[in-house]
């Protein structure tokens, strides 16, 4: 009997029994949305930046809660299993028993996917490619990490190297529940960690924290009211302030303006002449590796309504209204508000350098200035 005992906890881990606590694979499909595993894994985890790992890869569970839980070394310019890590205040026994459930469920695939974005060609900023290929930050945050940009530009003033770096390495304390996995100055060295600093804020550099949010007011027959809140949403005295704001809303087709009010209201003229674009829900993806991408062509027909705010500093906010007749809330009048933005001259990214600073770059983003789309609240039903 005591022979017997001694041999099996002699036995090599790969051939101790599976221990495997029941999972429910669809909650465990709740928990890969939540912390992004679809962006370097695949939505079907067929694989991208992260390997294929649908069906489990043949893992054991004890294989598979180390490599969510246990930090790994390994750092270069090209994916090797230098996988960033979840803590257990992130992803509890339960969900990674649902996780592990959820991915064996998943139908192996014959060949790995494509990455969910391609990575930075060799002529961009070392920065970049460290930030695209080197760890994946970009799978998650997009190529110019355009909304990281816009909430160091809320702390502006307080931003320096320790600011960033703190932001990667100690996040969990602030976000304990969210969806970005951990590093550590071993898994990412500072070295590494300073050259992605280097092109994210001093290069490009941060970005206003400018928000307008449309609301219905009032309906009345035939007319219905908006409200437009206008917000620079950074730290007052701290923040970036924006200069040279361009506020533009898009007419319905079916709907005539009856009037518009607040600061800087300027009346209705054609988008074609106004002079810039509307803004994109989503960034063109590469195809290939050279990072190339072309702005899709925009629709530029119809009216907007237009506001000149020569300045919003940071945590000023202006409120903005304006009346419509023959719009009658609906599906399709706030489908035809898609697109209006706030456009502002200052500060804009910088995309010019040696090497170039924008070879691989987000076309949601303005050559000239920068811009946001206008958030439009639909009334609940």
């Amino acid at each position: 009997m005591h022979t017997l005992l001694i041999a099996t906890l002699l036995l090599p881990l790969a051939q101790q029994p599976d221990t495997v606590p029941a999972g429910d694979a669809s909650a465990g499909a709740g928990v890969y949305a939540r912390k992004l595993c679809r962006m370097c894994h695949g939505e079907q985890g067929e694989g991208g930046y992260g390997p294929d790992i649908a069906g489990g890869r043949g893992l054991t569970f004890a294989q598979f809660q180390r490599a969510i839980w246990k930090p790994r070394i390994g750092t270069g310019l090209v994916y090797n299993g230098n996988m960033p890590f979840y803590s257990k205040r992130q992803i509890s026994e339960k969900h990674m028993a649902d996780l592990f459930a959820f991915v064996r469920s998943l139908e192996p695939v014959s060949e790995p996917g494509s990455w969910h974005w391609m990575p930075a060609p060799a002529s961009a900023s070392i920065g970049q490619r460290y930030y695209m290929q080197g760890y994946g930050c970009g799978q998650c945050h997009e190529p110019e990490n355009k909304f990281g940009r816009m909430w160091l530009g809320e702390y502006a003033k307080e931003v320096d190297y320790e600011y960033f770096a703190k932001q990667i390495y100690e996040h969990e304390e602030k976000r304990p529940g969210g969806g970005m996995p951990l590093w550590t100055r071993e898994t990412l060295p500072e070295d590494h960690m300073r050259e992605i600093y280097k092109w994210m804020v001093l290069e490009i550099g941060m970005r206003a924290s400018i928000g307008g949010v449309l609301t219905v007011a009032e309906q009345k027959g035939d007319q219905t009211d908006f409200n437009l809140a206008l917000s620079n949403r950074g730290v007052e005295n701290v923040g970036l302030d924006a200069e040279g704001l361009t506020v533009f809303v898009k007419v319905p087709p079916q709907a005539k303006v009856v009037n518009g009010s607040g600061p800087g209201y300027e009346g209705v003229m054609p988008l074609a002449e106004l002079g810039l674009l509307p803004g994109l829900p989503l960034a063109p993806h590469a195809h290939d590796t050279t990072g190339h991408v072309e702005r899709p062509e925009q629709d530029l027909s119809g009216d907007v309504l237009v506001w000149k705010v020569p300045k919003l500093v940071a945590a000023e906010k202006v409120a903005l209204s304006f009346s419509l007749s023959g719009a009658t809330p609906s599906d399709e009048l706030f489908e035809a508000f898609d697109g209006s933005t706030v456009h502002w001259e200052s500060p804009g990214r910088r995309v010019k350098g040696s090497p170039p600073i924008m070879v691989y770059r987000d076309l949601r983003v303005p050559d000239k200035g920068d811009h946001e789309r206008i958030f439009v609240v639909r009334p609940q039903q």
